[in-house]
């Protein structure tokens, strides 16, 4: 897993590097842009993504196949250490001639990235997408069809511009008005990717993340300040520690790997001992049967009490008084501050006078019985519960609801 500063541990002088191995004669912009400054924060998009590569590559001890969702002119490929890749498999809208001449991919295809991607799943060890998402109308199901071109453990390394959540929902919804109002293409920014929602994408599509970072606070292109690596590790600093506060975001995230590939390891040969588990798991079970049916009194008391006392606990608003009008269940809850007992019908409903607020916990035959005591009607049913085939009635006393008699009609 990668720190939470993977720039710092990059080398930079791959950025030197890239220009000494363009043809002289290759009128490409990266040329100019390499001319213009020694590390343009331009490129850095490039860069990062190359050495990811090449440390994912170290990793497995082998080159990888990639996936450059987005490749357009292959820029990607040129920052990218010699013997990190094995094959360049590129995908684009519109692929440049510069792609095809100059940085030479094994595979071009034109896709559509809001349509089911033209490549075969588990294809990649890598797929790497920058700035793309921040195009796309639907960035949930790109990144699931991204998910899928990996192989198990594969990596997704995306990138895109940036804002702090709460403007970035502000933002999108200002481009997307004007997509609805035909003011923007389809192609223009219509997307808005906060670090946050990076995250979100990539879990949902079955993709952990393993780190996320800002490349850069400012960009002065053209700057001489660009010039100079402490510029550049300055900004670096800053995109790792506010990420959401810099122009761009980067997302390294990495496929589960399949759980049943851990069962190659096992020999066909293996002994099971399929009758010792047998017999020890029949064992089992007749041994915690004997102990079920030895504590199964005890264990119902306890499961009795605990349901009571969890029912009471959601009607418990900080003040109430439970009124328990039957002594079994009393002697159940005798440990509660919350409780008092009444022995007979006088003393019920002098403590529902004197707590006007409080409820009335009885059994369902205790209840029956109430309802033959004067004036049955102002006592209303507040909730019931139903306990191992035993009914319990939680009451109020001259309170809205449903009257007892009503809802004992059927249990007389």
């Amino acid at each position: 897993m990668f720190s939470r500063f993977p720039f710092l541990t990059f080398p930079l002088h791959s950025f030197t590097e890239v220009l000494a191995k363009l043809p002289p004669e290759s009128g490409t912009r990266l040329r100019q842009h390499l001319k213009n400054a020694t590390y343009s924060i331009r490129l850095v998009r490039y860069w990062w993504a190359g050495q990811a590569l090449a440390k994912e590559s170290r990793r497995l001890g082998r080159p990888l196949t990639v996936v450059d969702v987005g490749c357009e002119r292959g820029w990607l490929k040129h920052f990218t250490p010699e013997g990190v890749v094995d094959r360049w498999i590129g995908l684009d809208w519109n692929p440049r001639q510069e792609l095809i001449a100059l940085a030479m991919y094994d595979e071009v295809h034109h896709a559509n990235f809001d349509m089911p991607l033209p490549l075969p799943s588990a294809v990649a060890d890598a797929v790497v997408c920058l700035h793309v998402f921040e195009h796309l109308p639907r960035p949930g199901a790109t990144i699931v069809e991204i998910s899928r071109l990996l192989g198990p453990g594969g990596i997704f390394l995306g990138g895109s511009p940036t804002m702090p959540g709460w403007l970035a929902g502000l933002r999108e919804k200002y481009f997307r008005n004007r997509l609805s109002r035909g003011l923007v293409a389809f192609g223009g920014h219509i997307t808005v990717l906060s670090p946050q929602r990076w995250k979100n994408l990539a879990s949902d599509a079955g993709l952990t993340p393993e780190f996320i970072t800002g490349s850069h606070l400012v960009r002065y292109t053209g700057s001489k300040l660009e010039n100079y690596r402490w510029w550049l590790r300055l900004n670096q600093i800053w995109g790792a520690l506010l990420p959401s506060l810099g122009s761009e975001v980067y997302i390294q995230a990495r496929r589960t790997p399949a759980w049943a590939s851990q069962t190659d390891r096992l020999s066909s040969q293996d002994p099971h001992w399929r009758g010792l588990w047998v017999g020890l798991g029949l064992a089992s079970v007749a041994a915690i049967a004997a102990i079920f049916m030895f504590l199964s009194g005890h264990r119902g008391d306890d499961s009795h009490i605990q349901s009571l006392t969890a029912w009471l606990d959601a009607h418990q608003k900080g003040t109430d008084i439970f009124v328990i009008g039957d002594s079994v269940i009393h002697q159940r809850l005798a440990d509660r501050q919350d409780t008092l007992q009444a022995s007979n019908q006088k003393e019920l409903v002098d403590f529902m006078h004197k707590h006007p607020g409080a409820h009335l916990l009885l059994s369902m035959q205790s209840a029956l019985e109430l309802i033959q005591s004067d004036e049955p009607a102002l006592w209303k049913v507040d909730s019931h519960l139903d306990l191992d085939h035993h009914d319990y009635l939680l009451l109020r006393f001259n309170d809205s609801g449903t009257a007892l008699p009503e809802y004992l009609l059927g249990h007389q």
